[in-house]
């Protein structure tokens, strides 16, 4: 294969890899929708309210947290391990007109927004104790009896939403 073959290939891989990663990419971004409402405005007789909402599709990120070994213990703390998933919370715009309700024209309308923000959050998990302990000495090598244990693991949700209100 000549140099240039090698050299061409080797750019369209490249260009071909580039477009894969800004695929993935813009598919975790919102996309704003109109929330259609006209026949609120023809069964009332007055003016609706905008609403537009934003649309994240939540991923799974990153790899479910891995198994806590405990001394003493035949299974890990985390049997059933939690998954990450980070997203953005969703911005939302609702614009209401009030000129119609108040009968005032000085006051034209009420704007709502929230900006859209980075969520991260952690699915629940579980642990769960067997009823027989790890191998004892004193016992010749063999388990003892004890009493089984569940417990559940809480979820972690954080994110810091911001939001605007404001007269027109």
């Amino acid at each position: 294969m000549k140099k240039s073959t090698r050299g061409a290939l080797a750019a369209v891989i490249a260009c071909a890899a580039a477009a894969g990663g800004s695929a993935s990419a813009t598919a975790a971004e919102q996309s704003e929708v109109t929330v259609p409402l006209h026949g609120v405005e023809y069964a009332l007789g007055m003016q609706a309210p905008e609403i537009t909402l934003g649309l994240p599709v939540p991923l799974p990120s990153g790899s479910p947290e891995g198994p806590d070994y405990v001394e003493g213990q035949l299974l890990p703390d985390h049997v059933l391990p939690r998954v990450p998933v980070n997203n953005s919370l969703p911005s939302a715009r609702v614009k209401a007109p009030l000129s119609d309700v108040v009968g005032d024209h000085s006051v034209d309308a009420v704007e709502a927004e929230l900006s859209a923000s980075d969520v991260r959050a952690t699915t629940p998990g579980a642990g769960l104790g067997l009823p027989l302990t790890a191998p004892r000495g004193e016992l010749w090598g063999l388990p003892a009896l004890q009493l089984p244990s569940a417990g559940l693991h809480a979820p972690r949700l954080s994110a810091q939403p911001t939001t605007a209100l404001g007269l027109t």
